[in-house]
């Protein structure tokens, strides 16, 4: 019977890692998972005995408050590895902590091998990092396309999967009469406003797309406007700069995807959802905005010339930014007005998004993730490591 230990933070990590979870008990339901990171990794199948993403946090306060928390849970965990001795321990994404817990994994040179399942995003920051990873970790699975060459010079055995969230896309296909991906929908536009899911997004970005929806609609009058429901955390803001907007906005109940769907163009922040809605191919505007003293050391940290991930994926960009002063309500009326005024420009708009969605591989990301964790764990065997 294989032993796994799953370690995942904030939503994303456990979504990801709850389905890579299900996959690896589909295909070995003797198989005894334990995790830290949240409900749905628990809803499918795994001991939870930490729960990391009520500590998700944000900036450095946060970090502070909940730093005893943290350190009670790493500790935990090494506690939980030299104990229980699991076949493998599976970090998936949250780089912060699992990058040092596989480094500590392996100065104490306990026996598991250490599997990285959705690599951090180092190829935005340099390479310091990815020499790391490559010394502290046995086998890499990268879900973007470029991933894997970036590893390229170090001896980490690199695997690209795919991205698990053309799963979601290909389920929630399933189960819906949808419009084709990428056609508009009938009548008259519909932009979805997106302002992110973290709270510094909202606070910042959905003021300003309700005022670029109040240009939009004084040009087109019959134009639409949706987005998806608020999280908890920040209902009452939501709702408030929605009652206080003139201009309607629809909040689609089934989620972001719906509002998605329903669009014939998305204002979103930047982040994840570029991708999703790449993968819808609906054309969209970024929206980045952050605090300037972020902003200025972000500039001097990233080496990339694009933020939105679509735009990193395409190696140029196909999609309009908007950074900090240029995410002005105007400028971004002026391109969304733009767009839905040019066919043949919204037209092309979408064939580069369908180039996007080809390079980001094909569904069943997280079944290849698992078959590839499983072999792992029975080539370490092999090898007399467990």
């Amino acid at each position: 019977m294989s032993k796994l230990l799953v370690v995942a933070g904030e939503e994303s990590g456990d979504k990801h890692a709850a389905k890579l979870i299900a996959e690896i008990l589909q295909r070995d339901p003797s198989c005894e998972i334990r995790a830290a990171g949240g409900e749905r990794m628990a809803e499918a199948g795994a001991d939870l005995r930490y729960n990391l993403v009520e500590l998700a946090v944000l900036g450095s306060v946060e970090v502070l408050r909940n730093y005893a928390g943290l350190r009670r849970i790493f500790h935990g965990l090494l506690s939980l590895i030299e104990e229980w001795r699991p076949d493998a321990v599976v970090l998936v994404d949250y780089p912060g902590f699992n990058i040092r817990l596989a480094k500590k994994i392996k100065a104490r040179r306990l026996p598991p091998a250490v599997i990285y399942y959705i690599s951090p995003q180092v190829w935005a920051w340099g390479t310091r990092r990815r020499k790391t990873i490559a010394r502290n970790v046995d086998r890499m699975l990268v879900i973007l396309p470029f991933e894997k060459e970036f590893y390229a010079d170090t001896p980490l055995p690199v695997e690209f999967v795919g991205h698990p969230m053309l799963d979601d896309l290909r389920l929630e296909e399933a189960g819906r009469g949808s419009p084709p991906a990428g056609a508009p929908a009938p009548g008259p536009p519909v932009v979805a406003l997106l302002p992110g899911s973290r709270w510094n997004e909202v606070r910042r970005h959905l003021p300003v797309m309700l005022r670029a929806a109040e240009i939009m609609k004084r040009k087109i009058p019959s134009i639409g406007f949706v987005t998806a429901p608020p999280k908890e955390a920040f209902r009452a803001f939501t709702e408030a700069a929605l009652a206080a907007s003139p201009v309607a906005v629809s909040v689609m109940p089934a989620g972001a995807y719906e509002a998605m769907r329903a669009a014939s163009l998305i204002l979103v922040a930047s982040g994840t959802a570029t991708l999703e809605a790449a993968c819808l191919l609906k054309p969209m505007l970024i929206v980045y905005r952050v605090a300037w003293p972020t902003y200025f050391l972000g500039r001097a940290l990233v080496k990339l010339p694009y933020i939105g991930l679509v735009n990193v994926i395409a190696g140029r960009k196909v999609m309009p930014e908007f950074i900090q002063r240029d995410a002005s309500p105007g400028r971004i009326a002026a391109a969304a007005l733009a767009w839905l005024g040019d066919g043949a420009a919204y037209g092309a708009a979408v064939e580069a998004l369908r180039e996007v969605r080809a390079a980001v591989g094909a569904a069943g990301a997280s079944g290849r993730a698992a078959g590839a964790v499983l072999a792992a764990v029975s080539g370490n065997r092999g090898n007399g490591a467990a």
